[in-house]
């Protein structure tokens, strides 16, 4: 076969057999030389057709040959190139794990899913050559490189290097008080490298990494809690979205802290989680408080009317009863937001509010009494009047 002269000698794997063969087995061959095997062939068959041999059984093999090798050769240069982008960013490898770190530029695209890349363009079992060939077409779209070809084993290489590195400088920059956030950010660059595998170096450090996790999740909860505190000394209004935000902030840590491999019964975990039940707890209270502050609100409103009303005098009946219902309904939205029925504001607001009903119904029983009186005062009056009339009537007849 004429290609064979001009590839050269020395090239490793390439002496005994056959091109289709050779192409498919081949672990140590480059783009450049697949390129060379492809022009070769192709001229050869060119010059086999204009001679008429293109239905020749040795024009029709050398064909399927030309499929294979350039699928080959896209295969080659597809693994070989991501593999130019993973060394350079193992050459700025510092400089990255400070980007993601801090969160200033996103993590290079050519690391994400590497593992996944490389499974995609292995053959399924290692070796395109003990494939099924009987569905040709199929099988020169769908054969991928050998296990042991050497940009797969590069590619291979650099992400476990790359693994390695970022296991101690995932560690490193815990230890150094970096945020959970930051932590979880090179953890899943990690992560989305691998495809979840985690590497020896990764293993070890595993656990370090899950205490400075769980450390810092910790102090954000504390931090979350002295927010929580401020906002509340600077306002008289019940605090409730900050008490509810700082508890989901918290509980979100806890859970992404656990995902990441931290034990939920790690001390500084479970301390955590006490601060942001404390926090829902008392989110929980300040939605009661503001039941229980409308009760009173009313409960002064209704005092003032009486003092307008001044001595003797009778509020407008039904006042406090409307007042009652208000609280009712406040009542009721405040357990719905989330407050327990038993709590003790909860409980104070409706002895407000039945204090109020108690206070109108005296205010209707003293109404009813003053319309009665004033009654019969009328009537009383009325009857004297007739009597004296009588009275001058008799005399009149006298």
């Amino acid at each position: 076969w004429q290609a064979k002269k001009r590839i050269p000698k020395n090239a490793p794997g390439v002496e005994d057999l056959p091109v289709f063969a050779k192409t498919l087995c081949n672990v140590e061959d480059t783009p450049e030389l697949l390129q060379l095997v492809t022009d070769e062939i192709t001229d050869q068959y060119g010059l086999s057709k204009e001679c008429g041999g293109a239905r020749h059984p040795t024009a029709l093999i050398a064909m399927r040959t030309i499929d294979v090798v350039e699928r080959k050769l896209e295969l080659v240069r597809a693994v070989s190139s991501r593999g130019d982008l993973v060394q350079a960013a193992w050459d700025r490898r510092r400089e990255i794990v400070k980007e993601v770190a801090q969160n200033t530029r996103e993590a290079p695209q050519e690391l994400l899913g590497l593992a996944a890349f490389i499974k995609k363009y292995v053959h399924p079992g290692g070796d395109p050559m003990e494939a099924d060939k009987s569905d040709f077409l199929s099988f020169c779209s769908s054969f991928g490189l050998p296990q042991k070809h050497q940009c797969v084993a590069r590619l291979r290489n650099l992400m476990a290097d790359f693994s390695d590195f970022l296991a101690v400088a995932t560690l490193e920059q815990a230890n150094s008080g970096l945020d959970v956030d930051g932590i979880m950010r090179l953890l899943e660059l990690c992560k989305s490298m691998t495809g979840g595998k985690k590497s020896p170096a990764m293993e070890e450090a595993s656990k370090a990494i899950c205490d400075a996790i769980a450390d810092q999740v910790l102090v954000f909860a504390k931090e979350m809690k002295k927010k929580d505190d401020f906002a509340v000394s600077r306002s008289e209004v019940p605090q409730v979205e900050s008490a509810r935000k700082c508890a989901k902030d918290v509980n979100a840590q806890i859970k992404e802290a656990i995902l990441m491999g931290c034990e939920t019964s790690h001390p500084a975990l479970s301390e955590a989680k006490v601060l942001a039940t404390e926090l829902e707890v008392e989110c929980k209270s300040r939605i009661a408080l503001k039941a229980q502050i409308h009760a009173k609100l009313q409960l002064v409103r209704d005092d003032k009317e009486v003092e307008i009303a001044g001595e003797g005098g009778i509020v407008e009946v039904g006042s406090a009863t409307r007042m009652a219902e208000g609280i009712d309904d406040a009542v009721k939205k405040s357990v719905k937001e989330g407050a327990q029925k038993v709590h003790e504001f909860i409980q104070e607001a409706e002895e407000i509010a039945k204090e109020l009903r108690q206070r109108d119904g005296e205010r209707k029983r003293m109404k009813a009494r003053q319309e009665r009186m004033a009654k019969q005062a009328a009537d009383a009056k009325k009857g004297k009047k007739k009597k004296k009339g009588g009275e001058d009537e008799e005399d009149d007849e006298d």
